[in-house]
């Protein structure tokens, strides 16, 4: 079964790796399938943490030569799978290598992270720029020099930021050692045979099947809990920490589903996915303030009073954001998910 993941990337099938690449060694090739199911988890879950590996590699000269913002957006996705992964399990993965690599991969992703968010913001910013009265010359280039200069400190920001992600991975770059450093560790973390390293966790020679199920039951048991709170205080943070659940049992969904009754599994999958984009749209209003802001006070002037009422603008957007969550929450929060989950993870 084929799990539609656009607009983000399709479910990881196969894992592949370049012959001759020496972070991947020769011609391994793998998909997960229900003959897996009775396979240690460890065994599993290493080449599913493989599998994000080879994909995150795979946009690493698109991301470098800065033409198409797809790739860098491919590239963090694989990097997201690859935390929730060893996020939800430490009881298989080594304690102190499995904590090492997710302060290393949280790290490089709030590198990528500055990127991606100048990315959206300025696509969105002609579309801003008419919400504040600015529609005459958005379309045809006869921009007000405010709106000119806004947007070129943003360009000047977000060139920044990319010269800061290139240093990373570039291996000629100023930070290039720690960027290889992180794929040396996700590598180890990646390879059915380790040599050194501390112990496995308790769970890894457990069947698959069965650290599948208790992961996906305990991270729909972290949602729920995280909703719930969030209905009640309807405070940003709460709704933000409720995305990152959802995210994080999305993606373990995707990942098991091989190992789960998957014609259960793309239902799930996209009614997660619709709450996600609502939840998604306060936390891009919120970045978005903060980065409208900070290019306003760097213009100054004249300019920085349009990014004021820009960012008054979105400040408004996200007043209206927490309705939509709570009534986003509201539709989710039904016993039909739980049954459908409940089949999902019954074999």
């Amino acid at each position: 079964m084929h799990v539609p993941l656009e607009p983000e990337l399709s479910d990881l099938v196969s894992v592949s790796a370049p012959a001759g690449n020496a972070l991947f060694g020769s011609g391994v090739s793998w998909s997960l399938g229900v003959e897996d199911r009775q396979q240690p988890a460890a065994r599993v879950l290493a080449l599913l943490l493989a599998g994000n590996l080879q994909q995150f590699r795979s946009f690493e000269s698109g991301v470098l030569s800065d033409l198409d913002p797809e790739q860098l957006h491919g590239y963090r996705v694989s990097l997201r799978r690859a935390r929730s992964l060893l996020s939800s399990g430490g009881s298989v993965f080594p304690g102190a290598q499995r904590q090492e690599l997710l302060v290393q991969l949280a790290e490089f992703g709030g590198v990528t992270s500055r990127v991606r968010d100048l990315d959206v913001l300025l696509e969105e910013l002609p579309q801003l720029y008419r919400a504040v009265g600015l529609g005459v010359g958005v379309d045809d280039g006869k921009q007000s020099s405010e709106s000119q200069e806004l947007r070129a400190a943003l360009l000047r920001n977000r060139s920044g930021a990319f010269a800061d992600l290139a240093a990373r991975i570039d291996p000629e770059g100023a930070q290039a050692a720690k960027y290889q450093a992180m794929l040396r560790l996700w590598y180890a973390l990646g390879s059915v045979h380790r040599l050194g390293g501390d112990d496995p966790g308790k769970d890894a020679l457990r069947p698959s099947v069965v650290v599948a199920q208790a992961t996906v039951l305990r991270q729909f048991g972290k949602v729920r809990s995280a909703g719930r709170a969030a209905k009640k205080s309807n405070e940003v943070s709460d709704w933000h920490r409720l995305r990152k659940r959802t995210k994080a049992l999305r993606y373990g969904l995707v990942a098991y589903a091989p190992l789960l009754n998957e014609p259960a599994v793309s239902d799930l999958v996209s009614r997660l996915r619709k709450l996600q984009n609502v939840l998604g749209l306060q936390q891009d209003h919120a970045v978005q303030i903060h980065l409208i802001e900070f290019a306003g006070v760097q213009a100054g002037g004249r300019t920085a009073l349009l990014a004021g009422a820009i960012s008054e603008h979105l400040r408004l957007e996200a007043l209206k954001d927490l309705q939509s969550c709570s009534a986003a929450w509201s539709r989710f929060d039904q016993s039909s998910f739980k049954g459908d989950l409940a089949a999902a993870v019954t074999l």
